[in-house]
């Protein structure tokens, strides 16, 4: 496996994560800036996500998020928090994994429905059954999150162990050990 590109950091990972919390940290550590696609969409749509879904629909907030994602990493020195379908489109996948060392943040299925159940502003899980339909996308979805150059896993640790983690995998390849990339499990 080539060596991850280190000019950017990229988090990937289901929404509920932590990508924000953790990429801002990350960020003041690193001296990088940070940027969330899900807030640069916002700034230029100039209406939140959930009203992007329900005028215009999910195929083109992902347009939006495509755009988001290629402006965002036009120069180096970024911490980026991709939404958490951003990856599901090949095209954005292969472009994160070409402009910086890309990192899931994992967490058990418990963990992320703990932090997601009350939200209002998450339009991939509203339905009548919520559980069932992030059960779902999260299926869909982590095999995905696990091509990433690197996976830590978030459960039991706070967001400052998570930044350290991953500034101690940035600094060295450590954790690749053949095909297995999980770091911190």
């Amino acid at each position: 496996m080539d060596k991850p590109n280190r000019d950017n950091i990229i988090l990937i990972g289901f929404m509920g994560v932590g990508k924000t919390t953790v990429g801002k940290l990350l960020s003041q550590r690193i001296g990088y800036e940070f940027i969330d696609t899900d807030d640069l969409i916002v700034s230029t749509a100039g209406i939140p996500i959930t009203d992007i879904f329900s005028r215009y629909g999910e195929s083109y907030f992902r347009i939006l998020e495509k755009r988001a994602i290629a402006h965002a990493l036009k120069r180096p020195g970024i911490v980026l928090a991709t939404g958490g379908g951003a990856v599901t489109d090949p095209d954005n996948f292969f472009f994160l994994k070409e402009r910086g060392c890309v990192i899931a943040l994992d967490a058990e299925e418990d963990i992320l429905w703990d932090r997601l159940k009350a939200a209002t502003d998450r339009p991939m899980l509203f339905s009548g059954k919520p559980r069932e339909r992030m059960k779902a996308l999260l299926k869909a979805r982590r095999p995905i999150y696990h091509k990433a150059h690197f996976i830590v896993s978030v459960d039991d640790k706070t967001p400052e162990e998570v930044a350290d983690e991953i500034i101690s995998i940035i600094r060295s390849d450590e954790c690749i050990s053949g095909k297995e990339k999980r770091c911190g499990k």
